[in-house]
């Protein structure tokens, strides 16, 4: 597993954890995803002791390259600290989605109507684009119904284009409505993420 899969040459750039990351993802993909977030140096330390080499990305890129079973060894790792690590990673999601709802705040904040405005522009645009869509449509069954076969085919076509639209239309009104209750003062609801982060908070107080 070792060698040739993670040659280290001189004249590559300054290694970083989050490379180290990308190379032991497939073997210990919790670890992988942590040394790619801000718990990166954290978790490289453990990596680097349980490899016995420095702390520092270079080195341990330097004995996954030259240690065959480096891998076996961060996935060893990965799974005697399996519950540590999920808390870390649940840690480091909480502090994602409060910097997301910080921005929220100072986003439905803004004196500028462009910014506060977006979210409603472009659900507008959808539905005037579906409505112009849906005439055309119509139009185009009652006055050529030759060409049906032709307009339906087309219809399938967009599909993608408008699942696309809706899906972003559909986290817009999400969004908006977390606006309104961060303007409010309120504290929107937690998520998936948020709720498995409290549960496991309370699993480790219990």
């Amino acid at each position: 597993m070792g060698g040739a899969a993670f040659r280290v040459h001189r004249g590559d750039p300054v290694m970083q954890w989050r490379d180290i990351g990308r190379l032991v993802a497939q073997s210990a993909p919790l670890v992988g995803s942590l040394l790619g977030g801000p718990a990166g140096g954290a978790v490289g330390a453990l990596v680097a002791r349980a490899l016995g080499t420095d702390p520092a990305p270079a080195a341990v890129a330097q004995a996954l390259d030259s240690d065959p079973a480096a891998l076996e060894r961060v996935r060893a790792l990965e799974l005697s600290h399996k519950r540590e690590l999920e808390r870390m990673h649940l840690e480091a999601e909480t502090a994602r989605l409060t910097q997301i709802n910080q921005t929220m705040r100072l986003e439905a904040g803004s004196q500028d109507a462009y910014v506060r405005r977006w979210r409603p522009t472009f659900g507008y645009l959808v539905a005037i684009a579906w409505l112009v869509q849906s005439a055309a449509i119509a139009w185009m069954f009652a006055m050529q119904p030759s060409a049906a076969g032709t307009v339906a085919q087309a219809v399938t076509a967009l599909t993608p284009m408008w699942g696309v639209a809706l899906a972003v239309l559909g986290i817009n009104v999400t969004s908006r409505s977390r606006d309104k209750q961060v303007a409010a003062g309120q504290t929107p609801p937690p998520g998936l993420l948020g709720v498995l982060a409290e549960r496991f908070k309370g699993a480790g107080n219990g």
